[in-house]
């Protein structure tokens, strides 16, 4: 326990002093989070979250690096012992692998939390890798934690899917007083670390849930038809969906009501919510494309492309057709196994036409799942022209590429990044290197950008599309940054410095034509 809570029992270091040693866990697949508790914008009072594979969720104060204090999951304490001991083993252990998605809410807009205005900061997070549980921690005074509560979903897999706060309307529910919910996914089954596609559905994983927030209760859920406690019974609902849900809010009332979701067989679902029903009512959903090896009858290893990442949806004019459309973008990428390069991985943005048509059950029911023969292949092809027949676009990668991170849309250009990994003297489980490169193309359709098409040569259609990396290993999504001028006396476009993008630390020029001017914008991730 000593060692446990940081003491250098083993005076590891040889010195004298055994009271701290200096050790700390990976954070493999975790994101941190940064939250902001009050102070001023030269000197803010904030505090770090970020959790490892060794198992502890760490607090660490963000002006000093002091940890303020650590929390280890109870069904996590029985590993302590073997980490203490330290034993080669043959495969990588997992703690706590999920992302900490941090909830704030500042009722009076002042920029500190203060408990007595009603305002409070939670975390919550899953364990992916680590487990299956999902839990939430009351942070609001960040030296004294509250566990919540922790679940473990109905049917849920591995806990991957990161926590998505919204709010809806569910009527004869006991909800909280802000309606405020959290949207998950059902998670990872193991299955998938096979190569092959399964033949019988996915054990666990294969479901949509919506809790409270405050209490962790189930409000809704989706399965498979054979779920008869379902609220949503799905017969296509056979794939796991380990990743985060896209959830929007079409008619800005601060209510959810669209929902997007990928899974393992290569399907993208679609969901209506309709806000102020009862639960069997609440939600109508159905898969909108297949593009994978769900649905075939004999797939083949090519066809197995599987969705470990979150659908990228924005939406966008053409102005071929002066119509409006919602794109979906995502890449197909083996996570579990980036070494294995037998799938044929793509690129897809796919059009949903229906941007402000809520369908119901019915509709979803009786829905025809786009395929690959209803998208364009446009790689090795410019300025290719997609009608109001077509529902979007794909690029095929090369052989030896895969998408395994998100996808971003932004001033109608998507931007994502492909890994090729380097196998040369590499087991199956510990990776070299690897190749990434930046992809930015046109959302209308998958075009380079760059003022004259017509310089780029034959064959070099997909080479003008892309950028090497200079980092190895699997790299992030792109982020774009816009920093601002500390010059109080600048003028004009001095005052608005160009956007950044960032792929972890290494940063590029994004290149849009007209600067946007930053506009200061707040949520507190409920309202």
């Amino acid at each position: 326990i000593d060692w446990m809570r940081g003491a250098d029992v083993k005076d590891v270091d040889q010195d004298p002093d055994t009271t701290k040693r200096y050790a700390m866990g990976d954070p493999l697949h975790s994101q941190p989070a940064a939250v902001v508790y009050g102070g001023t914008e030269q000197n803010p009072e904030a505090v770090i979250f970020t959790a490892t594979n060794d198992g502890y969720l760490h607090a660490i104060d963000a002006a000093n690096g002091q940890e303020l204090w650590s929390y280890v999951p109870k069904e996590l304490l029985p590993r302590m012992a073997s980490l203490y001991e330290d034993p080669e083993v043959v495969y990588k252990q997992y703690g706590i692998d999920g992302d900490i998605v941090p909830v704030i809410r500042d009722v009076d807009g002042d920029g500190t939390i203060e408990a007595t205005d009603g305002d409070f900061i939670y975390i919550l997070f899953g364990m992916r890798r680590g487990g299956s549980t999902y839990r939430m921690i009351d942070v609001t005074d960040k030296t004294g934690p509250v566990l919540v509560w922790e679940r473990t979903l109905d049917d849920g897999g591995q806990s991957w899917s990161a926590p998505v706060v919204t709010r809806m309307d569910i009527q004869g529910e006991s909800q909280n007083a802000l309606k405020a919910v959290v949207v998950i996914g059902g998670g990872y089954d193991g299955v998938h670390d096979t190569a092959s596609h399964p033949a019988n559905r996915d054990g666990v994983g294969a479901g949509v849930h919506v809790l409270d927030l405050e209490s962790g209760a189930t409000l809704w859920r989706a399965a498979h038809d054979s779920d008869t406690l379902a609220d949503l019974k799905l017969e296509k609902m056979t794939r796991a969906i380990p990743t985060r849900i896209r959830v929007i809010d079409i008619n800005g009332d601060g209510l959810a009501d669209r929902m997007y979701a990928a899974d393992m067989g290569g399907q993208i679902w679609r969901f209506d919510v309709t806000n102020g029903n009862v639960a069997g009512s609440l939600i109508a959903g159905g898969v909108i494309a297949r593009l994978g090896a769900e649905g075939l009858t004999t797939p083949t290893a090519a066809d197995t492309r599987r969705f470990y990442n979150t659908p990228d949806v924005a939406m966008f004019n053409d102005t071929r057709q002066n119509r409006r459309y919602i794109s979906v973008s995502i890449g197909s990428g083996y996570r579990a196994h980036p070494l294995d390069l037998s799938a044929t991985d793509r690129f897809y943005s796919i059009r949903d036409p229906n941007v402000f048509n809520t369908l119901d059950q019915d509709a979803y029911d009786n829905l025809t799942p786009f395929s690959e023969s209803d998208l364009i292949d446009v790689s090795g092809q410019l300025d290719v022209t997609i009608t109001e027949q077509d529902a979007g676009w794909m690029l095929t990668l090369p052989a030896n590429q895969m998408v395994l991170a998100d996808s971003v849309t932004f001033n109608n250009e998507v931007f994502f990044v492909s890994f090729s990994p380097d196998s040369s003297g590499a087991s199956a489980c510990r990776a070299g290197q690897g190749t990434n490169y930046l992809w930015r193309v046109s959302i209308l359709n998958g075009d380079p950008i760059m003022d004259d098409l017509g310089n780029i040569p034959t064959g070099g259609e997909d080479l003008a599309r892309r950028t090497q990396l200079a980092q190895g290993g699997i790299a992030p999504s792109p982020q774009f940054l816009f920093p601002t001028e500390d010059d109080p006396n600048c003028t004009g476009a001095d005052c608005a410095p160009p956007p950044i993008g960032c792929i972890g630390v290494e940063c590029f020029d994004p290149g849009f034509p007209n600067f946007p001017v930053r506009t200061l914008w707040t949520q507190d991730g409920i309202e």
